[in-house]
């Protein structure tokens, strides 16, 4: 991480600001993709863990369909293509297989759901079956997944008795949150970033989320 981030040279050039953008357009998304996570980069330069752009082929997005047997969401495979970076404020899965994290479905990445819920009606069994896990949070077992028919992105937290919540109505909306949260790193301002992460979805999902 850098050791001094003094306020005449930092944020570094062309860092958005700690704020929601107004998104007209995917390409607009893109951009703002793209300039945070240059400065994310940069704030985490020479560090294990700083962000690399590592953006994947059409064939491996393809590959990965077919293993799955289904569609990435729209928004999860431009994000590939365009920008592939796993390591943000939170880790995102990869497309490869030879990855520690990889895409894949929730009870191969969890497996041990279904002894835990083999009592359950069968309709509770089909959710997690249908659950396609594509961030990893921090590491420790909790993490996000999208329902493979409608993108919908859930939070699987092993501690929870329901363990799945609904969380964000698409990939788009929880990278756009991800995006605010390596902003509030940036900036130093963590209690910034969490009031705007509550204005757009709510103290309870963030309360959820991050505490």
């Amino acid at each position: 991480m850098q050791d001094e981030l003094n306020s005449d040279h930092w944020p570094p050039p062309g860092c958005p600001s700690l704020s929601w953008p107004t998104l007209t357009s995917a390409i607009e998304r893109a951009d703002w993709y793209r300039a945070v996570i240059t400065a994310y980069s940069v704030l985490w330069e020479g560090h294990a863990t700083q962000a690399r752009f590592a953006p994947v082929s059409e064939s491996d997005l393809l590959d990965l369909e077919t293993r799955l047997s289904c569609q990435l969401p729209s928004a999860l495979k431009a994000y590939h293509l365009e920008f592939g970076v796993l390591s943000l404020a939170e880790k995102l899965c990869s497309v490869s297989l030879d990855n520690d994290t990889p895409i894949q479905p929730l009870l191969e990445a969890y497996p041990g759901i279904v002894d835990m819920f083999k009592h359950e009606d069968e309709q509770v069994l089909e959710l997690f079956e249908d659950m396609i896990v594509f961030g990893d949070y921090l590491g420790n077992g909790n993490m996000f997944c999208f329902l493979r028919d409608s993108g919908e992105v859930f939070y699987f937290d092993h501690d929870d008795g329901s363990m799945l919540s609904p969380f964000f109505n698409s990939v788009d909306d929880y990278l756009d949150a991800l995006m605010i949260r390596c902003l509030a790193e940036i900036h130093e301002d963590e209690d910034a970033g969490l009031d705007l992460l509550a204005q757009r979805h709510g103290t309870g999902l963030v309360r959820k989320w991050l505490y």
